[in-house]
C-alpha cells in the first residue's frame, strides 16, 4: 500500500481582457516554479457570474488568490471588486486590481480595499515575474491560513515589492 498525500494546489483567479498579458502571468508563474490553477476569466461579466456562483455554493471554495483589472468589459474590476468584498465568503481572499490613483482614491473613501491591494500593472518581464510571486505569496499565505502580522490580518499584506503602486502611501 502507497502512501498517498492529497496535494491541494493553490487557486489564482485573474479577471483579464487583454489575452497577452494572461499569458505572460501564466508564463511567469511558470518561469518561477510555481504550481498553481490560474484561472482567467476575459470579461468582467463572466468574472461577475463566476464569483457569484462561488458565493452561493458554500460547498466549494473560494479562490486563494484574485487579481483583477480596471478597464474591463461590461462589468469593471472596480464593479467586480466591491461585490468580491460584499460577500463573507471572500474575507480572508486576497483581492489585488491594477487602478489608477483616481480608482484608487474612491476605493479608499468607499473601504473596500486596502492599500495593499493597488498593485502597478507589468510593462515588463521582470515585473511579470516579481507579480507571479506576490500572487503566490498570498495564495499560499491564504491556504496555510497565515497572516502577515498580529497587527494587519487584512489578507493583502503578504504582496511587498516594487509592485506596490507608486501612490500608495
Amino acid at each position: 500500500m502507497s502512501d498517498l498525500k492529497k496535494v491541494h494546489v493553490p487557486v489564482i483567479v485573474y479577471v483579464e481582457d487583454n489575452a497577452g498579458d494572461a499569458l505572460l502571468l501564466q508564463e511567469a508563474l511558470g518561469e518561477c516554479g510555481h504550481q498553481t490553477v490560474l484561472t482567467i476569466i476575459e470579461d468582467g461579466a463572466k468574472a461577475l457570474r463566476y464569483f457569484e456562483i462561488k458565493a452561493s455554493a458554500h460547498e466549494v471554495p473560494p479562490p486563494h488568490c484574485i487579481l483583477l483589472d480596471t478597464h474591463l468589459p461590461v462589468v469593471t474590476g472596480i464593479e467586480l471588486l466591491r461585490f468580491v468584498r460584499s460577500c463573507p465568503l471572500f474575507n480572508d481572499t486576497p483581492v489585488y486590481i491594477f487602478a489608477s490613483k483616481d480608482e484608487y482614491l474612491a476605493l479608499l473613501q468607499d473601504t473596500v480595499v486596502s492599500d495593499e491591494s493597488f498593485l502597478t500593472k507589468p510593462g515588463v518581464w521582470q515585473d511579470f515575474l516579481a507579480l507571479a510571486d506576490v500572487l503566490m505569496r498570498s495564495a499560499v499565505a491564504k491556504q496555510e491560513h497565515t497572516i502577515a502580522s498580529l497587527d494587519d490580518a487584512k489578507p493583502e499584506v503578504h504582496a511587498e515589492g516594487t509592485l506596490r503602486a507608486d501612490f500608495v502611501t
